[in-house]
């Protein structure tokens, strides 16, 4: 059997005779024909009549259309975030979908299942493309509108505490003071290592020189998680890595 989506159209196709006439013939554009487009409403078989150029002879075919219903999305609601926070969108999917993609990509650091974590930096249209196993497809769009925490936020993703001057203390930076309420620093096995809390971007002696309890750590990535306000006043948190080089 053939499968077509609701409100679709799909050539059937028949040869051999000299001419043909298919039913029912309610669905489609031309009974008449080898080749007719079908447009069914619900699953449906066809039947074809085929017969020779004399009209002395017939023989009778069927092909069945399967028509599927088309799955159902929703990417949720339009979010308002801070730029650089990590934001996971899920999505609410019928049971049939078979295959999920999301756009623009170059925002998404972040695959589980059919959800996705982005971090954008810019007002994004994010657009989720389902289908289900008979190729039925559906789309929905979310917007995500960023702001700037109060000046663009700049978070280092490597720092070197070796005590040349250079990039010795890892802390967070922007062009004008945004409030960091804590900032925590968790090694690969999920112990904080350094806390801060408290404190304003910007400000070298609220971060991390490397030590943990006046233990140098050794070079690894580190998992740090920042949480500030925006804007509005609310709490916003952001998540990365920082890679620590002795």
């Amino acid at each position: 059997p053939g499968k077509v989506c609701i409100g679709q159209t799909k050539k059937l196709q028949a040869n051999g005779a000299a001419s043909y006439q298919w039913s029912p013939a309610t669905d489609l554009d031309n009974a008449a024909t080898a080749t007719p487009l079908a447009k069914p409403a619900a699953t449906t078989t066809y039947k074809v009549i085929g017969t020779d150029d004399r009209g002395c002879f017939t023989d009778t075919g069927y092909v069945m259309l399967e028509v599927a219903a088309y799955p159902q999305v929703n990417a949720g609601a339009d979010k308002k975030i801070a730029a650089g926070v990590a934001l996971d969108l899920v999505p609410s999917l019928s049971t049939d979908v078979t295959e999920v993609r999301w756009s623009p990509t170059d925002a998404i650091f972040r695959n589980s299942e059919s959800a996705i974590t982005v971090k954008p930096l810019k007002n994004t249209e994010y657009t989720i493309e389902v289908k289900n196993a008979a190729g039925c497809a559906a789309s929905d769009k979310v917007n995500i509108t960023v702001t700037k925490a109060g000046g663009e936020l700049f978070i280092p993703n490597t720092f070197s505490p070796n005590g040349d001057g250079v990039n010795d203390i890892f802390y967070p930076r922007s062009t004008a003071s945004v409030k960091i309420i804590s900032l925590k620093i968790i090694n690969r096995y999920g112990a904080v290592v350094f806390e801060r809390a408290g404190f304003n971007t910007n400000d070298i002696n609220a971060g991390w020189d490397g030590d943990s309890r006046g233990v140098k750590l050794l070079s690894d990535i580190y998992l740090y998680e920042i949480s500030m306000a925006d804007t509005e006043n609310k709490t916003q948190t952001i998540q990365g890595d920082i890679a620590l080089i002795r």
